[in-house]
């Protein structure tokens, strides 16, 4: 690569280094799933909540909570539920309504919209309280809710109010601070304030500056010849090191590369371990440049071996050495400062040469 060239990507990478790092967020449980939670199983949670009679124990807690971000609403009304809430209420022209809470007082009718428009059959949800079953809610006051991000309402549906999510958490955020003062701690409480943070996350801008944001987009071909560049740089000094190592035993070297945290980890093994998972590792983390993250992974045959593989690896070993996948292999990590590439090669030699003797004592028919 002539140095033009390289003195863009330089530039690039400095560019990119400048770059204001995005902001972390405290991950909640609700958020590990690939598809996220949405609008059905973020309503059934709610309902869950919202029972006060549920083995929770926070009583009208969420109620509470939500009755309170209404601009319309009775001074003083009661909070108990007078039946369990329900999901998916199917109305008599076949629609659905998301949750209904029923008080001796009032009626709730609350969709709830996290992503989507509100384009909701607002008319035939009031038909349901109003005109479908005009006996079952003669005596409570009908009160009919939008939780969105926003909480804003379609002009075109004055009887609906909106609430908003960022509302709705600082008013749960409000009721578990007093909850606090007089109950403890238990699983309900974390299980809720990992709903609250999943919420939050759903209502939150994106992580990253838009300086960093217009940074990629303007540069997207630069960056995808770049990575172009580093996986044929990482295979070609994967092929050279497996050549020299080569060179040096006399003997096929097996090469795999892997990735760690998406920085490269190249396994070296000497083909006679071909019934052994015994390799060497040398790991590019590429965190600090003058050092050198080799790793040695001995594959015990019989859980006392690991006495043994001490013996051949745990000098200057860093750190203490450990097992794992089900206590069959023994690993060793070896951070050192090398200067130049020829001491790379040389701790690789070092580290294969220690470890073809565990296996050699290990497994005494392995050929050579």
């Amino acid at each position: 690569m002539d140095k033009p060239v390289l003195a863009k990507y330089t530039q690039l990478l400095q560019l990119a280094q400048a770059l204001p790092q995005a902001t972390p967020t405290e991950t909640s449980i609700f958020a590990i799933g690939s598809k996220g939670y949405f609008e059905n199983p973020t309503t059934d949670i709610l309902a869950f909540f919202c029972n006060d009679n549920a083995e929770h124990g926070l009583g009208s807690l969420l109620v509470r909570a939500l009755l309170s971000c209404l601009a319309e609403c009775p001074k003083g009304i009661d909070h108990t539920l007078s039946a369990t809430p329900e999901r998916e209420v199917a109305t008599k022209s076949g629609k659905r309504i998301d949750l209904l809470l029923e008080s001796d007082q009032w009626a709730l009718v609350l969709e709830n919209k996290i992503h989507h428009q509100q384009n909701n059959p607002f008319d035939a949800y009031e038909d349901f309280v109003h005109r479908e079953y005009p006996q079952r809610f003669k005596h409570k006051q009908p009160l009919f809710v939008v939780l969105s991000p926003t909480g804003e309402v379609p002009a075109a549906h004055p009887n609906w109010q909106g609430i908003s999510y960022p509302d709705l958490v600082q008013a749960i955020k409000q009721g578990l601070a007093e909850h606090f003062i007089d109950q403890p701690l238990n699983k309900w409480v974390i299980l809720l304030r990992e709903f609250i943070l999943h919420l939050e996350g759903l209502m939150a801008a994106p992580a990253t500056p838009q300086h960093t944001i217009d940074f990629v987009l303007d540069n997207l071909a630069a960056i995808q010849e770049l990575q172009i560049v580093k996986k044929k740089a990482i295979n070609d000094y994967q092929l050279r090191l497996q050549q020299q190592l080569q060179n040096h035993f006399k003997q096929p070297v097996t090469i795999h590369l892997h990735h760690w945290d998406q920085y490269p980890a190249l396994r070296f093994a000497l083909t006679r371990w071909e019934d052994s998972g015994s390799d060497v590792v040398l790991y590019l983390d590429g965190n600090e440049e003058d050092k050198t993250n080799l790793r040695c992974y001995a594959q015990l045959t019989k859980p006392a071996q690991f006495k043994v593989a001490d013996e051949y690896l745990a000098h200057d070993c860093h750190g203490s050495p450990w097992l794992e996948s089900q206590d069959n292999y023994r690993g060793y990590s070896y951070v050192k400062k090398l200067a130049t590439q020829d001491d790379v090669v040389a701790l690789l030699i070092a580290k294969i040469t220690a470890l073809n003797e565990f296996e050699q004592h290990a497994r005494p028919g392995l050929k050579g």
